[in-house]
Formats: structure tokens, C-alpha cells, sequence
């Protein structure tokens, strides 16, 4: 399988370190197990040398975004559903659609250890704010990202602050072949509508790619009690969101690239609690621009400059504002040395402003922050079959000390490359928020939130170990073991007043988080038959806080499948299964078990015209998202899932 190594993709990827140079560059390149559901390019986890996944020692699952779009999965906590490790939590994700998104990976929630990535740029504020990252996950779709990776533990510990527990890279698409425009529309039930269309191409030496998408839906919020918020609208979610990306050739060997993204959210969120609740309108607007140039400037050098701007607005209710506005700068370098060595390394700085006011006042959240980054990484292949990586990132941050993140993996096949044993260790960190490490309060609905100067900056070491097998041709087991330990992790105490149920949270070190566990999984295709296949991924942890209790917003057990057929020219259909055991919410208090089956159709009409159905929750499973709580004066029920809802919609390409 040969690959790509034109130019560096991607931004603020993997670091890495310049590891001594070995004797001999004889080299043939070997022909990769093929990949039959994913795309074989891993771009992320090695920026600047594009390797087939399965020659990489990192955990990543990597998202076709075309093949989620024909099974129905039209935004990305759909798709993260069905990925190995990955667990979508209570209050948000497909639950509520359009809420935040709690996701989880390997135990770490994405609140403050899961860092998404943008088309390069770091989607990070200096305050440490939970809701950024929640915020981002609950509103990107399928629509204008060609892939996704997800890189797990270990795996995301080199790209610094935020990482510990994984990376989620997404990039806008590079337009490609004759003009064309889709137009994409699906109405279903709970007054749910999305509509799509994309124009992309390529011109000459110019390739664009366009994309604008509505999306909405009023949930359908219910209790255990069978009653209804009385409240109009009270689960109301709407969102415009477009894409553009625009690369030009100025030769075979040079690239300019510009990309422009941008949303405007609103959902309502509803709380029947006497003195904070009612509907509370919330918005989150955000803008991402980046300009890239990438050139081949010799046979082993290449070299990229990326410069980025985010910025985000979040508004909550009539009280709660605030704003990020972050810039980066990042220059990157990938020199092939021979055959068997290369070595990328680079630098990058990620300017991060962030404002809020709470009542009118402004948040001891805000506040500046620089960071100043070295990264490099070196890939060493001694034979053909096993490859090996080493990295490092050196973080100097205006607000707390240097900080180091490190990465080794690696990968070894045989069995005349059916076989695969891989694995990877790393180390990273998470400093405290601006609020955290202050003196300073802020109360938001009813609770105050008490900083402190004493923090320590957490940090982790983790490391997993797997193995892969090709039982038949096109069908493929793996399991990988997992453990990851968190040093003075960063936890709070909730103290609550009886009388008033107004609460206090104050921020101090845990001595340790511990989480292990392992993921299985099988996937495989039989192309003669009816062009079916199949995946499925089990994923079972054991992720621990101190005095043996279960860290908070975490699940025991996840479980997914997908098994689809084509039993006419044209048509596919499926069917799908997630599954939770054993969650937990903010107070580590168990929540319950669930599972929802799903079936969905996609049919090919003929070149220009597609016909889709699907049906979500299948069995109609009613299980807590949210639990209510039973006051002194007053007593919230528990809300549960909305039911079995039907979509249907075409797509036209002409």
C-alpha cells in the first residue's frame, strides 16, 4: 500500500523527538493488511508522514464520514458512539440532541481531558471551562469532515494540555473531481429537520469545497412520571452551521489551503427546580479561520506554516456570558533521512483570551494565557514489518511552569502480515483553570464555585498494549489492554446547605485516578455475498478514584454493533446496538443501564438520486438521563430518553 508523504496534514499533531540515527537504509515497502472499513491513512498520530493505520503503535479508530452518512449517523456523537473506548454520558450526547455532548474516553471525560482539533487548530480555552469542549462535540456533523480520528490515552498525551485521555482530529475536506452540488434533506419525528447541501470540485488548480447545513429538533423531554415540561418549546435545538475550504496548487510540490468555519446554536434547557429552572435559552456561536502553506522543498524535506483563529460566544440564560478568542501559530517540518528514518519537529504558539461576567461581573475565570511549544518526533522502521515511533512536546506556559508530554510506540506484524501485536506508553498533564487556581468565587445558578491557589498541575502516565489478527481474508479480531494513573487529580467537594439547597464546590488534589481496562473488537466483510459486513466493540474499565470509588461521568461497560447487507443492487440496510453498564453522573451516583437498537436503509436510486430511512431506539428503552433529586420543599423527577423516533429524506447530486 503506498502512501503519501507529500506534505505535513493536519496541525498541532503528534511531537516528537530526533532519536540517534541507525546504519543502513535498505528498504521495500511492504504491502499493508488492507483496511476494509476504515481508511488506511493514520495523518493525525504521525503529522508529516502519512502511515497506514496498522504500522502505527497508537490505539486509533479512524471515521469515514461518507460510510456514517449511509447508516443514518449524521453528527459526530453518533459516530463517537460506536467507537471502542468511547462512551456518550448522561445529559447530553444523542439523548438530547443538541445539548452538550459528555463524552468519555477510556474513563477521561471530554470536558477536561479530551481535546478536539479543528482543521489544526487546538479547540482549547486558558480558563480550563468544562463547556467548551462539550459545546464543540454536540454540534459538529458528518457533513464537513472527511474523516475522524480518534486517538486514545497515551495516544493524545503529545499534543499537550487538555489530552490526557485522547484526541478527537477532524479536518474540513479537500474538494475533489468535477464540480458537483448534493442537496441532503431528512425530517422525522419530535419536529426534527436537517438539511444539507455541498458544492465541492476541482478547477484547474483550485479545489474547493462548500458546505451549509440546518439542523433541528424539539427533543421530546419527558419524566419517569410520563408527564411533559408544561414549558413551550422547552426542548427546542437549531443550528446553522457552514464550511469552506479552498486549497491551491501553485505547483505539484507547493500548497496554499484556507478554511472558514462557523455556527450559531440555540437550545433551550429546561429545569422544573423552583428557583433556578424553567427554560433557560443558551446560544454558542463560534468562528474557526486557518491559512496553511505546505511545500515539498526538497526529495526529503518538506515544510508547513499554519496560522489559526477560533473563537467561541456562550451565553447562558440572562446571567452567565462568555467568550474565547484564541490565535496559533504553528510551523512544522518533516525531514525523510532514508528509507528507515524520518524525523519531524516544529514549534508553535496558542494565544488564548478568555472573558466571562456572571450577573454582570466579570468571572475570576478570565484571563490570558501564552503557551510556547517544541515538539518533535522520530519514526524508525528497522525491517519492513515493525515500525516504531518516539516523541516529546516541551509546553512553557505564561501561567504555570514548563510541562513535558512524551509518547513511544510501537508496531509489529507477522504471519505474513495477518498477525499484529502493538502497543504504546506516554506520560501528560492538565493544568488547573484560571477559577481553580485562583482565590477568587463565582456563583452560577445556585452554586458557588471556591478556587484554589494550591492546586497542582495533574499528570499521567498510561500505556496500552494490543494485538490484531486476519482470520480470513477481510475479517479481523483485536484486543487491546489499557491503564492509565493520574497524579493529583484535579476534583472538587460539594457541600450543600439543607435550608436553601444552594451548594459550595471547592477544587483540591485526589492523590490518584487509576483506570484499566480492555477493548475488543471484530469487523470484517463478505463482498460476494450480498456486500454485508460488520462491526463490533465491547469495551470493559475499571476507572477508579481514590477510596475505590468510580470516577464521575464514567461507565463500566460500553457495548456497539453494526451489521449491514445489500440484498439488491443499490440498497443497504442495518441494523445497530449501543450499550451502557454501570454510569455514573457528577456525584459518582449510578444512573441507569441502557441499550438502543436502531435500523436504517440506504437506497441508490440511480446515480443523482438517494433514498434514506432509519428508526432510532427501535424497542422504545426508557432510561434515565438526567435524575431528579427529592428536596426539603420540593421534588424533581427523573427525565428519561424520548422513544423510538422515524427519520426519512433523499439526496440529490447533480
Amino acid at each position: 500500500m503506498k502512501q503519501n508523504t507529500f506534505a505535513p496534514q493536519g496541525g498541532a499533531r503528534y511531537v516528537v523527538l530526533a532519536m540517534a540515527m541507525a546504519s543502513g537504509c535498505a528498504y521495500a515497502q511492504a504491502e499493508a493488511i488492507v483496511e476494509t472499513e476504515l481508511p488506511p491513512v493514520v495523518s493525525s498520530a504521525h503529522d508529516g508522514v502519512e502511515i497506514p493505520y496498522d504500522k502505527t503503535g497508537v490505539s486509533v479508530t479512524i471515521l469515514d464520514a461518507q460510510k456514517e452518512r449511509e447508516a443514518g449517523r449524521y453528527t459526530l456523537t453518533e459516530a463517537l458512539s460506536q467507537v471502542p473506548g468511547v462512551s456518550i454520558l448522561p445529559g447530553g450526547g444523542d439523548n438530547q440532541r443538541g445539548n452538550v455532548s459528555n463524552i468519555a474516553i477510556r474513563g477521561m471525560s471530554s470536558g477536561t481531558s479530551t481535546l478536539p482539533m479543528i482543521d489544526g487548530m487546538r479547540i482549547f480555552n486558558s480558563s480550563g471551562c468544562s463547556n467548551l469542549t462539550p459545546n464543540v462535540m454536540a454540534r459538529t456533523n458528518m457533513f464537513d469532515v472527511k474523516q475522524v480520528e480518534i486517538l486514545r490515552g497515551a495516544e493524545g498525551a503529545t499534543y499537550g494540555g487538555g489530552a490526557m485521555g485522547g484526541v478527537i482530529y477532524m479536518e474540513t475536506p479537500e474538494g475533489q473531481g468535477s464540480p458537483q452540488v448534493s442537496l441532503f434533506n431528512e425530517a422525522g419525528s419530535h419536529d426534527s429537520y436537517t438539511g444539507n447541501i455541498t458544492a465541492q470540485g476541482k478547477i484547474s488548480d483550485t479545489a474547493f469545497f462548500l458546505s451549509s447545513t440546518y439542523d433541528r429538533t424539539n427533543n421530546d423531554l419527558q419524566y419517569t412520571d410520563g408527564s411533559h415540561p408544561t414549558a413551550h418549546n422547552a426542548g427546542k435545538y437549531e443550528n446553522y452551521s457552514q464550511a469552506l475550504r479552498l486549497d491551491h496548487y501553485l505547483s505539484a510540490d507547493t500548497k496554499l489551503t484556507l478554511t472558514y468555519r462557523r455556527e450559531d446554536a440555540d437550545y433551550n434547557y429546561y429545569s422544573p427546580d423552583p428557583y433556578y429552572g424553567g427554560v433557560m435559552p443558551y446560544t454558542f456561536r463560534s468562528n474557526l479561520v486557518t491559512a496553511k502553506g505546505q511545500s515539498k522543498l526538497t526529495d526529503k524535506w518538506t515544510s508547513s506554516l499554519m496560522a489559526g483563529y477560533f473563537g467561541n460566544d456562550y451565553m447562558l440564560g440572562a446571567g452567565y456570558y462568555c467568550e474565547t478568542r484564541n490565535v496559533q501559530i504553528e510551523w512544522r517540518n518533516a525531514y525523510k533521512w532514508c528509507e528507515h528514518h524520518t524525523t519531524t519537529a516544529g514549534f508553535s504558539w496558542l494565544r488564548s483570551q478568555y472573558d466571562g461576567t456572571n450577573n454582570g461581573d466579570r468571572t475570576p475565570d478570565s484571563g490570558l494565557e501564552n503557551t510556547y511549544s517544541l515538539f518533535a518526533e522520530h519514526l524508525y522502521s528497522p525491517v519492513e514489518q515493525w515500525n516504531n515511533s518516539i516523541a516529546v512536546r516541551l509546553d512553557q506556559s505564561s501561567v504555570f511552569d514548563a510541562l513535558w508530554s512524551t509518547r513511544a510506540a510501537s508496531s509489529y506484524r507477522f504471519n505474513q502480515d495477518n498477525s499484529r501485536v502493538y502497543g504504546s506508553i506516554g506520560t501528560g498533564y492538565r493544568a488547573p483553570g484560571a477559577l481553580q487556581r485562583s482565590e477568587a468565587s463565582i456563583t452560577c445558578f445556585g452554586s458557588t464555585y471556591h478556587g484554589n491557589p494550591e492546586l497542582e498541575c495533574e499528570h499521567s502516565t498510561s500505556f496500552d498494549l494490543g494485538f490484531e489478527q486476519q482470520w480470513s481474508k477481510g475479517h479481523y479480531v483485536s484486543a487491546t489492554y489499557f491503564w492509565e494513573r493520574v497524579e493529583d487529580a484535579i476534583n472538587n467537594i460539594w457541600v450543600y446547605d439543607p435550608n436553601t439547597w444552594a451548594s459550595d464546590a471547592y477544587f483540591y488534589n485526589s492523590p490518584h485516578w487509576t483506570i484499566q481496562g480492555v477493548e475488543l473488537a471484530a469487523r470484517g466483510d463478505w463482498n460476494d455475498t450480498w456486500k454485508s459486513g460488520y462491526k463490533i466493540s465491547a469495551t470493559f474499565t475499571q476507572p477508579k478514584q481514590e477510596q475505590n470509588q468510580q470516577i464521575k461521568y464514567s461507565s463500566r461497560q460500553t457495548w456497539a454493533a453494526d451489521v449491514h447487507t445489500s440484498p439488491i443492487e443499490g440498497l443497504t440496510t442495518g441494523l445497530g446496538l449501543t450499550a451502557a453498564v454501570g454510569r455514573t453522573l457528577n456525584s459518582s451516583s449510578r444512573v441507569d443501564n441502557y441499550y438502543t437498537l436502531r435500523w436504517y436503509a440506504h437506497y441508490k436510486v440511480n446515480e443523482n438520486v438517494s433514498l434514506h430511512l432509519r428508526v432510532e431506539n427501535l424497542t422504545n428503552q426508557k432510561y434515565v438521563i438526567e435524575p431528579g433529586y427529592n428536596g426539603g420543599f420540593y421534588m424533581v423527577p427523573d427525565m428519561v430518553n424520548s422513544g423510538t423516533s422515524i427519520h426519512a429524506g433523499c439526496t440529490v447530486t447533480f
